[in-house]
């Protein structure tokens, strides 16, 4: 049978070295990173993901252009109604009797002091028949 052997304590992970971000910074900068297998193969993933940038970016100022149009189309419609509540308020003070009489009195017109009368006719109360058989005699 093999012996049992003490096993060592694990070696703890060595920290990162605080000069490695400055140096892939650095490689980042002089384009050196460009030049490994690793990156080569994430390029389409990169490419992915400046796609995706370019269109959120793209749908934020869309967004915003029409949250302006809208704002102006609803300040239009806001001001439309002012006008459309201030043509009607004029056009029916217009219409009233007494102020197309006071209008019309300058140009010689005088308004009615008799009440007016129902005309009547005598055939009106004859049937039809009656009506175009006396009718063409």
């Amino acid at each position: 049978m093999a012996k049992n052997k003490i096993k060592s304590p694990k070696k703890q992970k060595a920290q990162a070295n605080p000069n490695a971000f400055s140096r892939v910074f650095a490689s980042m900068l002089d384009g050196s990173i460009l030049t490994k297998n690793k990156v080569a193969s994430m390029l389409p993933f990169f490419l992915y993901l400046t796609f995706l940038a370019f269109f959120l970016i793209f749908n934020t100022y869309y967004a915003e252009k029409q949250a302006r149009e809208l704002e102006v189309i609803r300040h239009e419609i806001v001001e439309l109604r002012v006008r459309y509540i201030t043509t009607k308020s004029e056009l029916m003070y217009l219409s009233n009797q007494s102020e197309i009489a006071r209008r019309l009195h300058s140009r010689g017109f005088v308004e009615s002091t008799v009440p007016p009368r129902q005309v009547y006719d005598q055939n009106q109360n004859k049937g039809f028949f009656s009506r175009w058989f006396d009718g063409n005699n």
